[in-house]
């Protein structure tokens, strides 16, 4: 799918020039020449046991599988900021229908409608340079890996609930969206299963253009394990449980 998506569309903003690969032979390629760094600072802050366990189990299959394993450094993020990018994208709808939005988006949306443009301006500033010079952090690595997400799934229950109040809420703590501002390829992967049965998730990512080698090694690490074959035992016919109410 890949192979057919890719490509230079100039009508397309978000779309960048780059020779045609094939992702499909590319995923083939060996891994044991790869240099693979694990990125804690702060991608491993206040991780679950759960998750722990499993991504540290993770990153010992890769090291037998890869040149080695080394403890790296990525740039920080947390001052870019682009909620006006994100209110201009839903602003055609969120006027229509600003109800239609959960609480929660609905206020993100209201702040970024806020914003000065000369706030937008100066953190698409920031971002243009992160994404400029992010390939520098790969110096004597060639790929990165880390949780999906640091603490467990909620329920759809819980989820629900979250998104239907108005009481400020902890942030989030998935990495990926630390990897959307870098504007690096990425992938996550099954790595194991929580005590209650919920995934766990390990991401792999690279510099710019590295969809190659961050697909072979996500297909060499499937290779090694068994994770990926785990499914929920559903049937067409199973009923669907009714949610119930939790404090989660």
């Amino acid at each position: 799918m890949l192979n057919v998506l890719a490509g230079y569309d100039r009508l397309d903003i978000a779309s960048v020039e780059h020779a045609k690969e094939d992702y499909v032979a590319a995923m083939k390629q060996p891994v044991s020449g790869l240099r693979i760094g694990v990125a804690r600072t702060p991608f491993f802050d206040l991780l679950d046991g759960d998750v722990a366990k499993a991504v540290e189990d993770a990153i010992g299959v890769l090291a037998k599988l890869t040149r080695g394993i080394k403890d790296v450094t990525l740039p920080p993020t947390r001052e870019i900021s682009l909620q006006g990018e994100s209110f201009a994208y839903h602003e055609e709808f969120y006027s229509r229908g600003p109800a239609r939005y959960m609480i929660p988006t609905r206020n993100a949306l209201k702040n970024g409608s806020a914003l000065k443009a000369s706030d937008y301006i100066r953190a698409r500033w920031k971002l243009d340079l992160m994404r400029r010079t992010i390939d520098d952090a790969f110096q004597d690595f060639d790929l990165v890996v880390l949780p999906t997400r640091r603490r467990t799934p909620r329920t759809i229950d819980a989820s629900i609930k979250r998104e239907e109040s108005d009481k400020p809420r902890n942030p989030e703590l998935e990495n990926t969206g630390q990897f959307n501002i870098y504007g690096i390829p990425a992938i996550s992967v099954p790595c194991g299963f929580t005590s209650t049965g919920l995934p766990i998730g390990l991401m792999i990512s690279g510099p710019r253009f590295s969809e190659g080698k961050v697909l072979a090694l996500a297909h060499a690490y499937e290779r090694a394990t068994e994770w990926h074959k785990r499914k929920p035992p559903l049937k067409a016919d199973m009923p669907v449980p009714a949610l119930a109410p939790t404090e989660g």
